[in-house]
C-alpha cells in the first residue's frame, strides 16, 4: 500500500526537506478569516499553487533524469481547528479532531515548557495576541512559500511576486494578513533562510548549521513510499528503523500520513468523511530563538576547566564539550563514530575530500558517488548496543534523546542476537523535522537579543503520541535514560541548578565530568498547531462540501 502513495494528492513538504532540496529562503505567511465564504475561495486561489509530492528531477529522487524540474517557488497551507471551525466544517467532523489539535498550542504549555523565559508573555506579537483574545488576532491558516536561489543566494524573484500575491489575496474582504512577526511586531511574514557561504567561484552555496554552529537535520526519518526503491536502500540506513536482524527498513507510512498502517499495524480512526485525513498529518509550528552569546559564554568558561584537568587546549575543549552535549560535532560528524576530539581529526583527514565532491556543481562520478555515500552512512548508519553506558556519545545529548534508537531494547544487554527487538519502542515517537534557521548569521554577534533562531516544524500523524512526547518525555525528562532530573542539554526547560554529565569509561581512570547550572539556551516565541490536508481535502475544504454522513 505504501509503495503506491497517491503523490498527486500529498503536500510536497510532508515528503521533503526542502531545505535540503536547494530552497534556502522560506517565508511564513498568516491568515485570518473573518468570512466563511472568504475563506473557502482564498482556498481555491491557492489550490492549484500548492505544491505536492510528485518526484522531481533530483539525485534523491531520480536516477534517470526523467522527471520535471523542481519548481523555483513551493506553496503550502496548513490550517488550525480554528480555522476548520471558521470554514463551516460540520460539528461532526470538527468534534472528531484530536484534543490536543483542538487545544491548540497554547493551552498545553506545561507539556511543552512554554514557561519562565518561554512563556507567552515572550511570544512575538502575532502568536501572543490570540492568546490574549485580541479581537481578529485569531491564527486560521498558515501558507508557507520556500524559494531556491540566484548564485549570488538572494532568491529567485519569483519569491517576491509570489509575496505580493498572497498580500493580494490576503487584503481580500473577508480576510486578512496577520502583522507582529519578529521583535518589533511589525512584520507581515516570519522569514526563514539557510546559512549560505561562498562557493570560490563568486556564487553562494547553502550550509546546513543553524546559529549555535552545528549541521542540523541530518537524521530525519524515512518512511515506506517517501523514496523510489533504489534512493530508499540508500537513505534508510540510520534513518529508518532498526529491525530484530539489525537491518534497516522505512517506517511505516502511518506514522506520517493519516489512514495508512503504521507501526502498530493498524490504520487509526480519523474524522469522518473517513477520506477527510487521509493523505493529510498534523504541523508543530515552532518559532525557537537561540541565545548565541549565553551558549558560547557558558561553553567558554567550562571549557577553561575542562582544558586544565583534561590537559587538552582550550580549543579543543570547547569543541569537545559542545559535541559532548550535542551527540555530534559541529560539522555534523556524529560521536559514536569519532568520540574524541583526536578521532574527529583522524576522521575528518580520512575524508578530507568530501567537501569537494558534496560542493561539485557538475554530475558526480560513479567512484565520487560511491564515495559520498560511504561518507554518509558513516555520518547516519550508527547505533548505541555498543555505547549503552554513554562514553562515546553521552546519555543525555540532543540527538540521543531526539532518536533514542536501539537503546530502548528491553534485551539491548543480551549476548543473543535473537534476542533483539531493534528500535520497536522508538518507531512510534518519530517526527519529520522541517524548517530552517531565521535571522542574519554573524557567530561573532554574543548578543542575546539580536532576533535569530530556528523555525521548527514537526510532522507526524499523532501530535500527542509523537511531537508532545519526544519533547516531554525525551527532552524534558529523564526516566527512559536513567538520568534523574536531567534535562536536554540544548533543547531542555533548565531550571536553577540543571547539569549536564558526561560518562567516563568505567575501566578507566577518569571520572565524569558535570557541567553545573545550564542556562536557558532556547527559548520559544510563538508557535501553534495545525493540519496539513491532502489536495482532495483541501479543494473539498474550498467547495464547502465536507459532507460527514
Amino acid at each position: 500500500m505504501s509503495s503506491d502513495l497517491d503523490l498527486r494528492d500529498i503536500q510536497g513538504n510532508i515528503v521533503r526537506a526542502y531545505g535540503r532540496y536547494g530552497f534556502p529562503h522560506a517565508r511564513y505567511f498568516l491568515f485570518h478569516i473573518r468570512e466563511a465564504a472568504a475563506g473557502r475561495r482564498f482556498l481555491a486561489e491557492l489550490h492549484p499553487w500548492v505544491t505536492t509530492a510528485e518526484r522531481w528531477h533530483h539525485a534523491w529522487e531520480d536516477d534517470h533524469n526523467s522527471l520535471p524540474a523542481p519548481p523555483p517557488v513551493t506553496l503550502n497551507i496548513a490550517l488550525t481547528w480554528k480555522g476548520l471551525r471558521v470554514l463551516d466544517l460540520p460539528t461532526a467532523t470538527l468534534a472528531q479532531f484530536p484534543r490536543e489539535f483542538i487545544d491548540g498550542m497554547a493551552p498545553r504549555k506545561h507539556i511543552l515548557t512554554d514557561i519562565g523565559p518561554s512563556g507567552h508573555h515572550n511570544w512575538d506579537k502575532v502568536w501572543n495576541d490570540p492568546i490574549e483574545n485580541m479581537r481578529g488576532s485569531d491564527i486560521h491558516l498558515l501558507v508557507t512559500l520556500n524559494a531556491q536561489m540566484l548564485p549570488d543566494g538572494t532568491p529567485v524573484p519569483e519569491m517576491e511576486k509570489k509575496t505580493d500575491w498572497l498580500r493580494d489575496l490576503g487584503a481580500g474582504q473577508g480576510m486578512k494578513l496577520l502583522t507582529g512577526h519578529g521583535r518589533d511586531g511589525k512584520g507581515d511574514f516570519q522569514p526563514g533562510g539557510a546559512r549560505l557561504v561562498p562557493r570560490g567561484d563568486g556564487t553562494m552555496m547553502i550550509d546546513a548549521q543553524e546559529h549555535f554552529g552545528f549541521e542540523d537535520g541530518i537524521g530525519n526519518p524515512v518512511f515506506a513510499g517517501q523514496y523510489p526503491p533504489q534512493v530508499e536502500a540508500r537513505r534508510v540506513k540510520g534513518r529508518g528503523k532498526i529491525m530484530p536482524d539489525q537491518t534497516w527498513a522505512p517506517l511505516a507510512t502511518g506514522e506520517f500520513l493519516i489512514g495508512h498502517v503504521d507501526e502498530s499495524q493498524q490504520i487509526p480512526y480519523s474524522t469522518q468523511p473517513p477520506r477527510f485525513m487521509f493523505n493529510g498529518t498534523f504541523l508543530a509550528f515552532r518559532k525557537l530563538h537561540e541565545n548565541v552569546g549565553t551558549f558560547e559564554n557558558y561553553v567558554d568558561r567550562q571549557a577553561q576547566d575542562y582544558a586544565e584537568v583534561q590537559g587538552v587546549t582550550v580549543d579543543a575543549a570547547r569543541l569537545t564539550l559542545k559535541a559532548k552535549m550535542v551527540g555530534r560535532w559541529p560539522n555534523g560528524v556524529p560521536l559514536m563514530a569519532a568520540p574524541t576530539y583526536e578521532d574527529m581529526m583522524r576522521f575528518d583527514a580520512e575524508w578530507s575530500d568530501i567537501p569537494a565532491i558534496k560542493n561539485k556543481t557538475g554530475a558526480r562520478t560513479s567512484a565520487e558517488q560511491a564515495r559520498l555515500d560511504a561518507w554518509n552512512e558513516q555520518m547516519i548508519d550508527f547505533k548505541y548496543r555498543d555505547d549503552q553506558v554513554g562514553v562515546k556519545c553521552p546519555i543525555s545529548a540532543h540527538v540521543r534523546r531526539g532518536n533514542m534508537r536501539d537503546m530502548l531494547d528491553p534485551r539491548l544487554t543480551s549476548n543473543n542476537p535473537r534476542d533483539w527487538t531493534g528500535s520497536a519502542l522508538t518507531n512510534r515517537r518519530r517526527i519529520l523535522r522541517r524548517g530552517l534557521p531565521y535571522g542574519t548569521f554573524a557567530p561573532d554577534n554574543r548578543d542575546d537579543s539580536a532576533e535569530r533562531g530556528v523555525i521548527f516544524i514537526a510532522m507526524c500523524a499523532n501530535l500527542f503520541r509523537q511531537f508532545e512526547f519526544v519533547l516531554q518525555q525525551w527532552m524534558n525528562y529523564g526516566l527512559d535514560l536513567n538520568a534523574g532530573n536531567d534535562t536536554c542539554p540544548m533543547l531542555g526547560y533548565h531550571q536553577p541548578g540543571s547539569k549536564f554529565m558526561i560518562q567516563a569509561d568505567p575501566e578507566g581512570c577518569n571520572t565524569p565530568w558535570v557541567m553545573n547550572e545550564l542556562p536557558q539556551f532556547i527559548e520559544t516565541r510563538g508557535g501553534e498547531y495545525f493540519f496539513v490536508p491532502s489536495l482532495n481535502t483541501l479543494n473539498m475544504i474550498a467547495l464547502g462540501v465536507v459532507d460527514p454522513t
